[in-house]
């Protein structure tokens, strides 16, 4: 019996909410949260296992399996998660905020540029590193269209 998410049984379990709320690349997030991230990555696991899997048939073989590397128990496992968040808007809300903090410090890690903004959930956000050209802030979802300007004459 599972009584304490490990790290190891932690990450299907992150990959798989990754993979929800960032459309396919919690493999390659999961990896480096696991390097550069432990904590977070246990703490996620921690929250889905505690709120979602414990006590049900089937999920401590199921989530032991995925962290052994079957693909197939990986995918059950992501299938089964993504059906629950989509169903429990309060465990997906504290799903999405540790996935949200993992995401952004993982990446924030690999790039390599002066000026970087983060704008997180449906916020907008504009940055503009020359200061020779002009600044348009709107608000909504606009639309933009660009063309040739008529000569004033």
């Amino acid at each position: 019996m599972i009584e304490q998410i490990t790290l190891l049984l932690a990450t299907p379990i992150a990959k798989a909410v990754l993979d929800k709320f960032y459309e396919g690349v919690g493999s390659e997030l999961s990896k480096k949260a696991v390097e550069k991230l432990p904590e977070k990555v246990q703490q996620l696991g921690k929250l889905v296992w505690e709120k979602c899997l414990r006590g049900k048939p089937g999920t401590e073989q199921l989530l032991q399996s995925a962290a052994a590397g079957s693909a197939a128990d990986q995918q059950k496992l992501a299938e089964y998660l993504h059906t629950v968040l989509d169903k429990d808007a309060s465990l997906k809300a504290e799903a999405q905020k540790l996935a949200e903090e993992i995401h952004v410090e993982v990446t924030n890690n690999d790039i390599q540029a002066k000026n970087v903004q983060y704008v997180t959930g449906q916020a907008q956000g504009l940055q503009v590193n020359d200061p020779n050209h002009p600044v348009i802030q709107v608000q909504g979802n606009p639309s933009f269209h660009f063309g040739a300007t008529p000569n004033s004459g």
